[in-house]
């Protein structure tokens, strides 16, 4: 399958880049790129063609909208009257399927996703939806390409789109937040700098593979570190106490909120 990122910044890169991991045929992607350093960026790591503006697009590609949101509206309308048969993947952050279908003149063969910053390292969750049945090749296409980087997961409904946003793609931002936390809690112990960041990323990432395996029961992966009476079980009275999981409810409660705010907007 032919691909066509309309666009070339950081989650066009991590597609391109898992897919060329895939050892996908670097003749088959070309990116449309308006910014001169991009381009030359992107030819320069993938091989791959990069033009500065857009000019046709082949019947079989599948275009891959990954500019702005603020940018997809005059890009689509610009090159609706070439848009057939082709297959349109959305990766443009709260523009709806309707919007797309409005400015493609009425065109139903849009999937839209929500990946997210860890696609980088190709370890992304993508969450995925259509509005209409693909085909077996079209579905197992798409996959193919979020598979590239990552896992991902079909949405039933595309209002649940916001959620994604609230959890998976501003997720990274917390677990980061929380893990600058924990370096400052240590240093403040009495560890050094070198000591604090080593010991915290390493409790963090080995411990996010253990909750993968028992994700369906975390609450007994905690009693199994924090015995009764012993030091874990302190801490957590701690969090607890100043009510660690309402905060966190309120946090993706906001970013969700805010999601359909800035989705309104857009369409």
């Amino acid at each position: 399958m032919n691909i066509c990122f309309l666009g070339g910044g950081n989650m066009a890169r991590a597609i391109i880049s898992g897919l060329l991991n895939k050892k996908y045929d670097s003749s088959l992607i070309r990116v449309i790129e308006s910014n001169h350093d991009k381009r030359i960026s992107l030819e320069s790591d993938f091989k791959i063609a990069v033009l500065a503006e857009f000019k046709q697009i082949a019947a079989d590609e599948i275009i891959i909208v990954a500019v702005k949101p603020q940018q997809t509206e005059i890009l689509l309308r610009s090159i609706s009257d070439q848009i057939s048969k082709q297959l349109i993947l959305s990766i443009a952050a709260g523009i709806q399927i309707q919007s797309i279908e409005k400015w493609t003149n009425g065109y139903k063969n849009i999937v839209r996703s929500m990946p997210n910053m860890c696609a980088q390292i190709q370890l992304g969750i993508t969450a995925l939806f259509s509005k209409e049945v693909l085909t077996p090749k079209n579905k197992v296409a798409i996959e193919e390409i979020s598979s590239a980087i990552g896992e991902f997961i079909w949405l039933d409904d595309e209002s649940k789109m916001d959620a994604v946003t609230a959890i998976s793609g501003s997720g990274p931002a917390y677990v980061f937040y929380f893990l600058n936390a924990f370096i400052e809690s240590a240093i403040q112990l009495g560890l050094s700098k070198n000591e604090a960041e080593k010991l915290c990323s390493k409790t963090i990432l080995g411990a996010s593979h253990l909750a993968e395996d028992h994700v369906s029961n975390l609450q007994s992966l905690i009693l199994s570190v924090a015995s009764k009476g012993g030091t874990t079980e302190e801490g957590l009275k701690q969090l607890e106490s100043n009510k660690l999981n309402e905060a966190i409810l309120k946090a993706t409660r906001a970013a969700y909120e805010k999601s359909k705010k800035l989705g309104s907007e857009f369409n």
